[in-house]
Order: C-alpha cells, then sequence, then structure tokens
C-alpha cells in the first residue's frame, strides 16, 4: 500500500514538472511598432501579398518564430471596434512557394501574442490572452 502511494506521488511530481516545464517555455509577448524600417518592411510585404488587416493604416507589426528554422512570422495588430478589449491580431507566414500567407482564417480579438507552450504532438502553440491555438489543417484554430 505504502509502494503504491509513493509511485502515485512520484508520478504526481513528474506529471506537475512537466506542466510547469511546458508554462516556461511560451516566450515573451510580441512587441509592436507601428513606424520604423520593420513596420515599413511589413508594410511593403501586406501590400505585395494583399494581406488585408496589415494594409490598415492603424496597423502595428512583430514578430515571432514558430519553428526553429531562420523563417520569423510576421504578426499585425490593428484596433478594431469589434474588439472590445484590445485589437485584431493575425500572423502572416511566407509559404515554400514564395507568397505569404495568413495564419488564423479570420484575425483574432487579443491584447498579448506570444509563442508557446509546445502542443502534445511537439508543434509550438500561439496563445493569445492565455488561450492556445494549434495548427489544423493548414489553419490555427483555439486548441481545447
Amino acid at each position: 500500500m505504502q509502494r503504491a502511494i509513493r509511485a502515485y506521488v512520484a508520478a504526481a511530481i513528474v506529471s506537475a514538472s512537466f506542466l510547469f516545464c511546458a508554462a516556461e517555455v511560451a516566450a515573451a509577448p510580441v512587441k509592436f511598432a507601428c513606424s520604423g524600417s520593420k513596420a515599413d518592411t511589413a508594410r511593403k510585404v501586406a501590400k505585395d501579398n494583399d494581406l488585408k488587416l496589415a494594409m490598415d493604416p492603424k496597423a502595428c507589426f512583430g514578430e515571432m518564430k514558430l519553428t526553429e528554422s531562420a523563417r520569423k512570422q510576421i504578426v499585425v495588430a490593428t484596433p478594431s471596434q469589434s474588439c472590445k478589449k484590445g485589437k485584431l491580431l493575425n500572423v502572416y507566414d511566407r509559404s515554400r512557394a514564395g507568397p505569404w500567407y495568413a495564419l488564423f482564417k479570420r484575425p483574432v480579438c487579443g491584447r498579448s501574442i506570444s509563442v508557446g507552450p509546445k502542443s502534445p504532438y511537439g508543434d509550438n502553440l500561439i496563445t493569445i490572452d492565455g488561450r492556445h491555438y494549434i495548427d489544423k489543417a493548414g489553419a490555427f484554430v483555439l486548441f481545447k
């Protein structure tokens, strides 16, 4: 009986440590800039690839890195009357064929966006205001 209790406690400690490790993996929230060279570059990419949200004159831009590769994604935040608290957020990535595309089918309302933690499958999730989103069939959706 005592051995079973010890095994249960050990399993609980290991599970908790994995949970805390996953929480630590989440990156710092993306910082946005509304002007400057990175914003100018992102605006050009938006215009060249017809990325509607990023073409908003009030849009601000940041970067995130979802994979281990050197490739970075463009994050856009735009004020919106439909978002009572926060801004419309979307993430754009470059396809292997060259053009840029949105990772979310529809922009998400939020104040803070970051990379991580990892999904049970080993891929990075996108976290917006504490809610996690996972890539499913080529678009990020809420992870339940």
